[in-house]
């Protein structure tokens, strides 16, 4: 039975040579002086002094040395240091890594060099850009899909005036509404919030429903809380203009603010119709809501009287 007492340095440095991620341990110059046996396996290398004595940012692709060579100096300030690249393996496998960096310092508290401990995160890496390619070829297809029905609309409406300007008209509101769509896993989704939810509301905006921007702050957030923002403001949007305000007319105020780190973001609709139970998001759709928010570690509230839901989101946003 291990025991705390009967963990020695060797003991400690056998335990550390079966980690399933890649240890290594540098010299205050960066060079690589040991590599567990695991480590070396995941790396394909087949002798331990190929690499030892080397520079630890010369085993990465160009393009990356600058980024590891950064983390030795951050690591050297006392901070520790995590980053995710590629580098390939000693026999030209693909490799993902998420790397750590941390400085070692000896028991009078001089450094001596660097702690870095690698995970192979190739495969989780592999599904995220296949779904990335899914949105994208999701986003071409509802793109594809907008422009079609606005063609029909012109093709129908060619000869009458009337028709004509009610086509120009839903063609412009099909357009805001793929451009809306197209902020989900969007590469430039606008990260500011006072652009963000603007632009997210404008297709379903109608002379029928006042849409009030209430103190909506200019607060910068990241790509992921930026998603989160786009479905759960379009959620509440589809599910109004299919049984709420944009619908029936009446009144909907959104507000977002920051406060001591966290992005506060309201939604208080009206609407001059009663809202039928039956007519309240549901479903996957406030299911998505709810793990969307639930992901980013932040709570929803959602209170409904007949005349619409007041929904309250809290998010942290890091730093």
């Amino acid at each position: 039975m291990l025991k705390t007492a009967a963990i020695s340095a060797d003991a400690l440095a056998n335990v550390i040579d079966q980690s399933v991620d890649c240890v290594k341990l540098l010299n205050i110059a960066g060079d690589v002086l040991w590599m567990n046996s695991n480590g070396l396996c995941a790396m394909e290398i087949d002798d331990c002094e190929a690499v030892y004595g080397r520079q630890w940012a010369e085993l990465w692709p160009e393009e990356n040395r600058s980024l590891v060579a950064d983390s030795l100096t951050a690591a050297q300030r006392g901070e520790t240091v995590r980053f995710e690249a590629f580098c390939p393996t000693a026999k030209g496998s693909s490799r993902w890594w998420n790397v750590t960096v941390s400085g070692v310092t000896a028991p009078d508290g001089e450094a001596i060099g660097f702690l870095s401990i690698s995970r192979d995160v190739t495969e989780a890496e592999t599904q995220r850009r296949a779904l990335a390619i899914g949105a994208d070829e999701l986003r071409h297809r509802l793109k594809n899909t907008y422009a079609m029905v606005s063609g029909l609309l012109n093709s129908l409406a060619i000869g009458n005036a009337e028709t004509e300007a009610f086509a120009r008209q839903m063609n412009t509101r099909l357009m805001a509404l793929s451009t809306a769509q197209s902020f989900f896993m969007a590469p430039d989704v606008p990260r500011e919030v006072a652009h963000l939810v603007p632009a997210l509301m404008h297709p379903f905006i109608s002379p029928a429903c006042d849409v009030c921007m209430q103190r909506i702050e200019r607060v910068l957030v990241s790509r992921s809380i930026a998603d989160a923002i786009a479905l759960i403001v379009g959620e509440l949007a589809m599910n109004s203009a299919k049984h709420g305000a944009l619908t029936h007319g009446g009144t909907i105020a959104i507000g977002a603010q920051e406060r001591d780190g966290t992005l506060l973001l309201s939604w208080n609709e009206v609407s001059l119709q009663p809202v039928a139970a039956k007519s309240r998001p549901g479903g996957q759709g406030l299911d998505l809501i709810e793990m969307m928010v639930d992901v980013h570690r932040g709570t929803i509230t959602t209170d409904w009287d007949t005349h619409g839901p007041v929904v309250q989101v809290r998010i942290p946003i890091p730093a």
